[in-house]
């Protein structure tokens, strides 16, 4: 199992890192790709929106330019992200975890998660979770840390956290049932143009 592929271990680990997160993330997560994440999603003032893995509200922040704050709900393992995530919005903040969800089935028009999947255990199972608390037409949106094509780099990545392929995250999709599956390969720098996928399904 990968470093950070364990939810204890996660935890521990964002207790420090959050002390720098808004520091280090926009390196590797540009406004470029936070945008793409939320237009894929197709949100708009009337949406009731579930973010998981939020930490401290950096996509949050490019939804509530759509959504109204009160209209968006954010789920983060981590007390200390979304301690400093409160301190930029007032949007509804639940410490919980992304492979079970506390919501009804069939509650959020939008899911959406960008760099929280690569510490899930099982991301199929959070999949199915944003899947099933997403009304029927309505979008789930991932960003994921894509697998790197360079040998050395990817065994190198692998040990840290999960880096899974473009094609895995359309199986894991198609395993939830989602539908009009599309994804981008993306990256913060022209140099670095395929870091991430991004990649979107509607719910059947």
């Amino acid at each position: 199992m990968p470093l950070l592929d364990d939810k204890r271990r996660a935890k521990i680990f964002y207790r420090y890192f959050s002390l720098i997160y808004d520091y280090v993330n926009p390196i590797f997560y540009s406004k470029e790709m936070r945008k793409k994440v939320v237009e894929m999603a197709e949100v708009n003032e009337k949406s009731l929106v579930l973010e998981v893995g939020s930490g401290t509200g950096y996509t949050t922040e490019e939804i509530a330019k759509f959504v109204p704050e009160d209209r968006i709900f954010c789920v983060d393992i981590s007390p200390e992200q979304i301690r400093k995530a409160r301190k930029k919005l007032r949007v509804n903040f639940i410490i919980g975890d992304a492979e079970n969800l506390p919501f009804k089935d069939r509650t959020f028009d939008s899911t959406i998660s960008a760099g929280s999947i690569e510490y899930w255990p099982n991301p199929a199972k959070g999949i199915e979770e944003m899947a099933r608390v997403t009304k029927k037409g309505g979008k789930v949106v991932i960003l994921a840390p894509r697998r790197p094509d360079n040998a050395f780099i990817r065994n190198f990545a692998e040990r840290i956290m999960l880096f899974p392929s473009t094609e895995q995250c359309v199986e894991w999709f198609e395993r939830a049932g989602l539908k009009d599956i599309e994804f981008v390969e993306t990256g913060p720098y022209r140099f670095w143009k395929k870091l991430v996928v991004i990649i979107s399904g509607r719910v059947q």
